[in-house]
């Protein structure tokens, strides 16, 4: 397991990050949202752009790592997301929000298997396993700590600098 973590751990604790931010933008976007004013049908085609963008991501996502590598793909990836998490207050706008999830959802896919092939690619048979639980771990310690955080509008800030945090640790 340490031999898992001392190989991996900058990974991994990018993933927790990445995860944190993930969630409070979720959370907090469907909230902001209320607040501008979306219809629910326009939230909801909001909230679902994520999913159109997520099932590309995981077709080009390969591509992208056999052509640059895993570290520039998942750098890549996770700073677009942070980028897009700065644009939502600057167009409050259904659309423009659309278009943002349908990216987001593109780029943490993208993230998903970069990270998970470059622990594979990383473990060997002996120590797969544990190297994939850590990830799954660290997945759910992510998604926690938005269950058991203080709810807040300053969460919504707070989003964007977690994801740099995460592309910090890099």
């Amino acid at each position: 397991m340490f031999q898992v973590l001392s190989r991996s751990w900058a990974l991994l604790l990018g993933m927790m990050f990445l995860m944190v931010g993930n969630g409070l933008q979720g959370t907090l976007l469907g909230i902001r949202g209320d607040i501008e004013g979306f219809s629910t049908f326009e939230m909801s085609v909001v909230m679902s752009a994520y999913f159109a963008g997520f099932l590309g991501g995981s077709k080009i996502a390969p591509d992208l790592i056999r052509r640059v590598g895993h570290v520039r793909v998942f750098a890549a990836l996770a700073s677009f997301i942070s980028a897009i998490l700065i644009l939502y207050p600057m167009f409050a706008h259904p659309v423009a929000w659309a278009l943002g999830r349908v990216a987001i959802g593109f780029c943490f896919s993208g993230v998903y298997v970069t990270a998970e092939s470059w622990l594979n690619n990383s473990a060997d048979n002996t120590n797969r396993g544990k190297a994939l639980s850590m990830y799954m771990i660290v997945q759910m310690i992510g998604i926690y700590t938005i269950y058991n955080s203080v709810r807040s509008s300053f969460h919504f800030i707070c989003s964007n600098f977690v994801v740099d945090i995460a592309n910090s640790s890099i």
